[in-house]
């Protein structure tokens, strides 16, 4: 964990127009503006001064080699997670109900969905893991884990099974294990269950209810696994991911609820390395994270300069992440798909600033006529 509390973003630090009216929609509809806005605002006002004073200087080790805002013959609505196969990138376009296949050039190979060949339909579908054969799909909103072939055709529909208290379940999150299991996070059931290739139940972890400590979780979502066969769970609303044994049980956490360096506010997306090193995402702080297999703090990703403590983000609302050999691939829901190599062997490239959309005009009242004297 961090000493201290530094900030992951300085003065000169100001969020795009886009995140500034999600996070008010969001407020609006809950009828909570002032509370959400004072719990936000460490994360969404400058933390320091010009000079970067108490901001952290611990950036991971990571350049931007890619960013694709938009497919250059297609557009997406919302996207929540992608991942590679080869020179082929796979995005749920989660706002449209479907998957696009993209090439190296960001065209559109291919595009399915919402219905697909094999009668299953796209019904929200929020995460999705691959094995290079096929493609593992957490599709939310019909209980289900979908299993599809590069192409779109279903393999195989696996049902999850409705909570202790009758809910149906809601899939977010999905991995899969060395031994060909799969596990997924059910987010409105609170628990994650592990499954074998048949879909059959093998473990369930959580308590069927809003929990937290070691034996419970409150709103699971992304999930990641190691060679090991340890599970990583994004643990939403108790700011953490939790890593669990291959028998479902407690390990340790990572990250606790904080909006400085090293801690955690809304995290969305989770991914382990082959050295054990696990990647955060967190949707409200506008960054990745990184930490040790111990659970240490090793610095952040998502700085538009690294070297520069008062550099803008390059994140938006960063949600769903994928390890590559080489590379993580994070997918903002508003700001596309951006692919960082960690090896240190690609130079950099930095984006454009997005330039937001004007704020509409006040009318102004018309000058009163002058009267002839």
């Amino acid at each position: 964990m961090a000493s201290g509390s530094y900030g992951l973003w300085g003065a000169e630090h100001i969020l795009p127009a886009q995140r500034w009216k999600k996070l008010l929609t969001v407020a609006a509809l809950a009828l909570l503006g002032v509370v959400v806005a004072a719990y936000m605002a460490p994360t969404i006002l400058p933390v320091a001064g010009s000079t970067g004073a108490k901001v952290s200087d611990r950036v991971y080790p990571a350049a931007l080699v890619q960013s694709i805002d938009e497919p250059t013959d297609d557009a997406w609505t919302t996207p929540a997670a992608a991942v590679a196969v080869g020179d082929a990138t796979f995005v749920l376009d989660t706002g449209n109900n479907r998957v696009l296949k993209l090439g190296p050039n960001r065209r559109v190979l291919a595009a399915f969905g919402p219905q697909l060949d094999g009668g299953a339909a796209l019904q929200m579908p929020m995460a999705i893991a691959t094995d290079g054969r096929s493609l593992f799909i957490a599709n939310s909103s019909a209980s289900s884990i979908l299993v599809v072939d590069l192409s779109g055709q279903v393999e195989q529909v696996l049902s999850l099974p409705a909570g202790t208290s009758g809910k149906a379940a809601r899939p977010i999150g999905v991995a899969l294990l060395p031994d060909g299991g799969i596990v997924a996070s059910d987010a409105d059931n609170d628990q994650v269950l592990r499954l074998d290739a048949q879909g059959n139940v093998v473990w369930i972890a959580g308590t069927g209810t809003r929990d937290g400590g070691e034996i419970g979780f409150n709103v699971p979502a992304a999930l990641a696994t190691d060679a090991a066969g340890d599970v990583y769970v994004a643990d939403i609303l108790n700011a953490r991911v939790v890593e669990l044994s291959p028998n479902g049980e407690f390990v340790r956490q990572f990250g606790q609820r904080g909006d400085t360096a090293g801690f955690l506010s809304r995290p969305k997306g989770v991914a382990v390395d082959a050295e054990g090193r696990v990647f955060v995402s967190d949707g409200l702080l506008a960054a990745v994270e990184v930490f040790a297999k111990d659970g240490s703090y090793l610095g952040l990703i998502g700085r538009r300069e690294p070297r520069k403590v008062n550099s803008t983000t390059l994140f938006i609302a960063p949600a769903g992440l994928f390890m590559t050999k080489d590379a993580l691939i994070v997918t903002d829901r508003y700001a596309g798909v951006l692919t960082f190599d960690l090896t240190g062997t690609r130079p950099a490239i930095v984006p454009a600033l997005r330039t937001p959309a004007p704020l509409p005009q006040t009318p102004q009242p018309a000058a009163p006529h002058a009267h002839p004297s």
